[in-house]
């Protein structure tokens, strides 16, 4: 075949390369929030009724068009939420939900016992957890921004109010908290509960995923064992993919933040889908899974993942687990 001008095979590598790159937009420095969760692009879907949204035993697939809107109980009647995961799932633990909350709006308190994370993925809100509130935003930076997620523990999740600053939308996770068996609070008195935690998600570090994995990896809670679930934020450029066909205890629940690609779910030859912003997964328990990114820009997925808790406390082996712990203390 003809050869690319100036050499060989090196140089239609080094074409194809400045090509793909041309195409690739730049990674602003000033933050946008998360445009495209709450105003997706087209799909071209085709005839109203089509949809690429699936509940299959292991996993599920939520595209914008399946969204149900609801009120939630105990916030201002102007919010309404949408269900992307909830325990009516296999094997969930938690509920994974976006909120839509008008200016001025109020949330509501959390149920007893309850923990919960969220992301300002448009707008903004204040936190009111002391005389001051906490201010956090998807797009404005300043002394007075201190973040754009938030990590609420129980004891604080069931007071905290959060009050929308324009028209704003919240990705929220909420689980019961599980206290672990394993801490040791007399020797340690502020080691057995989780505290708050609030943010930037660039600021955290980036830690290795592992060889052979290429992805940029992030973590948003500390890795200690008082936080029973954590929150991971996975950067993927074009091309780059798992190289694990994952299968795990852990479940999770996940919203594509950017970008689209390509996401392998379930049993045997497995479901492919192909995922775009704004598009959300529940995988249960052992649900083999894997990811490959799609051109032109970064993939940046927000993943939930449950840790620091033996399988044993999870399900119904964790209700055995307790209801044998009651029974050997006489209760």
């Amino acid at each position: 075949g003809d050869k690319a001008p100036g050499g060989g095979a090196e140089s239609r590598v080094e074409l194809v390369t400045d090509r793909m790159a041309s195409k690739r937009p730049r990674v602003d420095e000033a933050r946008t929030g998360y445009p495209e969760v709450t105003h997706p692009k087209p799909r071209g879907e085709g005839l109203p009724g089509l949809t690429r949204s699936r509940n299959e035993p292991d996993h599920a697939v939520i595209t914008p068009e399946s969204r149900v809107w609801c009120g939630l109980p105990g916030w201002d009647p102007r919010c309404s939420a949408a269900y992307l995961a909830s325990p009516q799932m296999n094997g969930a633990l938690f509920t994974m939900c976006l909120v839509k909350m008008p200016d001025g709006a109020c949330s509501g308190p959390a149920l007893p016992g309850v923990e919960r994370f969220i992301l300002v993925v448009e707008g903004g809100i204040a936190a009111a957890i002391t005389e001051k509130a906490l201010r956090l935003s998807a797009v404005e930076s300043g002394d007075d921004v201190r973040g754009e997620y938030l990590y609420l523990p129980p004891d604080m999740a069931s007071v905290v109010s959060m009050k929308a600053e324009g028209a704003t939308t919240i990705l929220m996770f909420e689980q019961v908290y599980r206290p672990s068996p394993y801490l040791k609070p007399e020797l340690k008195p502020s080691s057995d509960k989780p505290r708050m935690h609030f943010g930037f998600i660039d600021d955290k570090p980036t830690l290795d995923p592992g060889t052979p994995e290429v992805f940029t990896l992030r973590k948003l809670l500390p890795l200690e064992e008082a936080f029973d679930f954590n929150i991971h934020v996975m950067d993927f450029e074009p091309g780059q993919f798992l190289h694990c066909n994952e299968m795990h205890y852990n479940q999770h629940g996940m919203l594509m933040l950017e970008g689209q690609g390509i996401y392998r779910l379930g049993q045997g030859d497995g479901r492919w889908y192909h995922l775009r912003a704004g598009d959300a997964v529940y995988m249960a328990p052992y649900c083999p899974q894997w990811y490959a990114a799609l051109e032109p820009g970064r993939t940046r997925y927000i993943l939930y993942k449950d840790t620091y808790r033996d399988p044993l406390l999870t399900g119904s082996a964790g209700a055995g687990y307790k209801h044998n712990v009651k029974y050997q203390a006489g209760i």
